[in-house]
């Protein structure tokens, strides 16, 4: 394989940072632009953190592209090979955050002429300032000062607000964030480029601060041009098919009180429910997935019998996916689901038997199905039964089909019961993604 003229210019533009960010789109190759880093910096140890689901992934690619000898450490207390040939070793952010020092340890081994690198995969993991991994990768005494290099990979460096990337920046472009803001601090980085509202919830003494919003992105976006790439699926594949949606309505019976319930509620009320994850509002989401099932199982049956090549379905709760994968098995389909139950090594059969033709309809759980699986093979149909708030997280699974690789146009369908709760789900993703397009929009502008 040879890698693209924007993989051999993004990695090495890895290579001359200490800490930099690769925040191309999904599908645009980060995994051998990053491993291509390892190769222009002569890098002699790596640790590369990832979600658990792409960990056989990782450990085939490196071996495969560098050469190097290769040890995933899974869960429990998998002792780290002494064997000096051992110079990349693969773990999930769980097993990083428990086992940081000894990470840190094995990377500062005196070795000639060492170099180190970290990759963090779909680092938007890393998003929070409060959770334990962010923390142990980039909080003070973290992983990155034990590496000369290290690298982040996520093709959604937002997934919500700005703040999202303080984190990131607060390592990664420290001078330029001081100069902005006067100081690394949390609360001024959030003046400068969040909303920031105060909202009083049922039961609570005291108003929540929230950030609703984010501004000054074509600011952000210069800063972020100076320690990451940013580029688009069309940026990078002159060729690549079209991703087309289409949203359609469906006609359901047994949702007449959530309706009413629903309607009652302002939309301000809707979205501060969302955002707060209530008990009451997710009851319903369900309900009303539940009830989408019927006439959902004969649409993508329909579609079934007129495509060329497996669906690809998304749901969000797992009784939708049982009850979905039951109804298309009754129309003699051939379907299989993936979720978080799914074992990692049944994940690679089913991608397998996708890309194959051995079934008609993979039903997946939307958060479960976001990274390291290429489905581009098997099929350029997707039907979204249950539609997730934020578009970043459609976006990484719309990226199984829409990627490179993808020989046909993809299309997207996107049914939904039409009531206020959909309209609000709708309008909070345009929202965000808008907020999105203008970040990476003033991040290219910069970088050119």
């Amino acid at each position: 394989m040879e890698l693209l003229p924007h993989q051999i210019e993004d990695a090495k533009f890895l290579a001359s940072r200490k800490i930099a960010g690769c925040f191309n789109g999904m599908g645009t190759g980060k995994t051998l632009t990053a491993l291509q880093a390892t190769i222009e910096a002569e890098v002699l140890r790596a640790v590369i953190i990832g979600p658990p689901i792409s960990l056989r992934m990782w450990a085939q690619e490196a071996a495969n592209w560098t050469g190097a000898k290769v040890q995933i450490l899974a869960k429990g207390s998998t002792p780290i090979d002494r064997d000096p040939e051992v110079e990349i070793l693969i773990c999930s952010y769980e097993i990083a955050t428990k086992r940081q020092h000894e990470l840190m340890a094995w990377a500062r081994e005196p070795l000639n002429g060492m170099r180190s690198a970290l990759i963090c995969d779909e680092s938007h993991a890393l998003k929070s300032t409060k959770a334990k991994r962010t923390k142990a990768i980039l909080g003070k005494g973290g992983m990155v000062e034990a590496f000369e290099h290290s690298w982040f990979l996520t093709g959604s460096p937002m997934t919500r607000w700005a703040d999202d990337l303080i984190p990131f920046l607060f390592r990664a472009a420290p001078q330029q964030i001081k100069k902005k803001i006067g100081a690394l601090n949390i609360d001024r980085f959030n003046l400068r480029y969040c909303i920031v509202q105060e909202r009083k919830f049922a039961g609570a003494r005291f108003p929540v601060k929230m950030t609703v919003g984010s501004r000054n992105l074509d600011e952000l976006g210069s800063i972020l041009a100076d320690c990451a790439t940013r580029r688009t699926l069309d940026d990078v594949w002159e060729s690549m098919p079209s991703l087309t949606h289409t949203r359609l309505a469906v006609e359901v019976s047994g949702v007449a009180a959530i309706n009413r319930a629903i309607e009652k509620m302002t939309m301000a009320q809707i979205e501060d429910a969302i955002s707060q994850n209530d008990e009451n509002l997710a009851t319903m989401r369900r309900e009303l997935g539940l009830s989408m099932i019927p006439e959902a199982a004969d649409f993508i049956w329909q579609r079934a019998d007129a495509e060329q090549g497996a669906i690809l379905v998304g749901a969000w709760h797992r009784e939708v996916i049982d009850g979905l994968v039951e109804a298309l098995t009754k129309k003699k389909l051939r379907v299989a689901k993936l979720d978080g139950r799914t074992p990692a090594a049944q994940k690679t059969e089913l991608q397998r038997q996708f890309n194959d033709g051995e079934l008609d309809v993979l039903v997946g759980q939307i958060a479960a199905m976001g990274v390291s699986l290429n489905l581009q093979k098997g099929g350029n149909a997707i039907v979204i039964v249950e539609e997730d708030w934020s578009p970043s997280v459609m976006d990484q699974f719309y990226a199984r089909l829409h990627r490179m690789g993808q020989g046909k146009p993809v299309h997207v369908d996107t049914l939904y019961v039409d009531n206020k709760l959909a309209k609000a789900v709708h309008a909070i993703s345009m929202a965000k993604r808008r907020a999105h397009t203008a970040t990476a929009t003033a991040h290219q502008e910069a970088a050119q």
